[in-house]
């Protein structure tokens, strides 16, 4: 692999996990020698993007958000889908979050909170991945798929539990979609978050392609899922109109 491969998996590794890591730890996790860790953990300190802290384990530095700002803020859906975030998320007091399909990965690219919710919490934040198995809209994203490349990303897709009402069977998960589809929205009910239920509808472009993903959030029994999936349809029926121009 090439040195900025490595940076950029090392990088990727520090992100995901936001506890400080140490070299022995990361040599384990990613499969390297130590001293190719070390070399690549000097790279990545010198260039600001990494920290070593007093315990001499290693951190990500807030650096990174610099690339994932100037990301975030170019996408061209996100303009155009955060005053309908605002409008949903006031009108049911839910976090809502816009995702799209980012390789094996569900990633938020548009959110909004009503009383700065989304501190409290993590898999609301800008930026975040979440798994497609445990996610809302990781199952709608996953659901509206061509049936080939469903096929194919379900057959490799990990399956880890999150949470003990996880999806862990890929036969279920299957039914699940299923469901998902015909039902025209998805539930994630604790199952990526222990204290978080999520409900999820897909987002068309002018051809009737899935593009994305829109999920509000809230704690278990804070919200009617009736209600909060009448809202989800027709923001993001109106999201659909303002991508197809009409």
């Amino acid at each position: 692999m090439s040195p900025l491969h490595d940076g950029l998996r090392l990088l990727e590794w520090l992100s995901d996990h936001p506890e400080p890591q140490g070299v022995t730890a990361l040599a384990t996790a990613l499969g390297w020698p130590k001293s190719r860790v070390h070399r690549v953990l000097t790279a990545l300190v010198a260039a600001g993007y990494a920290a070593q802290g007093p315990d001499r384990r290693y951190r990500a530095t807030p650096q990174v958000l610099r690339l994932a700002s100037g990301v975030m803020s170019s996408h061209p859906l996100r303009h155009l889908a955060l005053p309908v975030l605002r409008q949903a998320s006031q009108a049911t007091g839910c976090d809502a979050i816009l995702s799209v399909l980012h390789g094996d990965w569900s990633l938020a690219i548009a959110v909004d909170s009503p009383a700065g919710r989304l501190s409290d919490d993590p898999f609301g934040l800008l930026g975040r991945t979440a798994h497609l198995h445990a996610a809302a809209n990781g199952k709608v994203l996953l659901a509206w798929l061509p049936l080939v490349e469903q096929r194919d990303l379900l057959e490799r897709l990990p399956l880890p539990a999150l949470t003990p009402r996880t999806i862990t069977d890929r036969a279920r998960l299957m039914e699940e979609l299923e469901a998902v589809r015909s039902q025209g929205f998805a539930v994630n009910d604790r199952e990526n978050h222990p204290e978080t239920v999520t409900y999820s509808v897909p987002v068309f472009d002018g051809f009737h392609r899935t593009v994305a993903a829109f999920g509000l959030s809230q704690r278990p029994g804070t919200v009617d899922g009736e209600v909060v999936v009448a809202v989800l349809k027709k923001a993001a029926a109106g999201l659909t109109r303002g991508i197809a121009g009409v």
